[in-house]
């Protein structure tokens, strides 16, 4: 699955995977301003899963997307679909937004599953390797150009078959996956990192900001 974002902070081909894509269109002043293609998000699953785990998978990725966007202020919608795909227990308030400090943002990154298994009480746990690729590139007002510097991490969430409340209050009419927490992993040394997301790394592992759009070279009439 492929999705594309415009993102709030931070392929190669293995097994099956299906493809959509969503698209969050920059304002005509945002485009003027930076005129780049849009943050992209795109996500897959590395190996073959049977197809319960698989659709575990599937979630875990959607959720780890919303997980990303769901603090930029121009995005309710992913904050309110998160929370409504969410435990309580594990829903974690953020710190608050930082000064808007941003024109725009460009770049991209991919979300991958590289397995899941699954645990105790129809729990799943999946994990994601996350590839900053070709990377995260965000123009500040003051005109610098600044980039992220972690080429890979690893996440890997806790997803429930469960017809229980979500954080928002929100009762299914039945079972459905729900996330419930995360198996710590944001500490692992790099070294670990590498080990498990080097095999599944998609090349060639591009970091490089894109090329500004035709609007960049559009000269006003007038």
């Amino acid at each position: 699955m492929s999705v594309v974002i415009l993102a709030a902070v931070a392929v190669a081909f293995f097994g099956g995977c299906g493809t959509d894509t969503e698209f969050s269109t920059p304002t005509t002043s945002a485009a003027v301003d930076f005129p780049y293609p849009p943050f992209e998000i795109r996500t897959d699953i590395a190996v073959p899963l049977p197809p319960r785990l698989r659709d575990a998978a599937q979630f875990a990725l959607d959720m780890s997307v919303d997980d990303r966007r769901k603090n930029d202020p121009n995005d309710d919608e992913a904050d309110r679909r998160f929370r409504s795909q969410i435990a309580p227990e594990a829903d974690i308030a953020d710190l608050p937004p930082g000064p808007d400090t941003a024109i725009g943002e460009t770049g991209g990154a991919l979300h991958r599953a590289v397995g899941a298994r699954g645990l105790p009480d129809d729990t799943v746990e999946v994990t994601i390797c996350q590839y900053d690729t070709p990377g995260l590139y965000t123009k500040l007002k003051d005109g610098r150009i600044v980039s992220s510097d972690i080429p890979m991490s690893v996440q890997r969430p806790l997803v429930q078959w469960t017809g229980r409340p979500a954080a928002d209050g929100t009762t299914p009419a039945g079972p459905r996956w729900l996330w419930v927490g995360e198996t710590a992993s944001y500490n692992l040394p790099a070294q670990q990192v590498a080990e498990l997301c080097d095999p599944f790394k998609p090349e060639p592992f591009i970091q490089k900001m894109p090329d500004p759009t035709t609007a960049a070279s559009a000269t006003p009439s007038g």
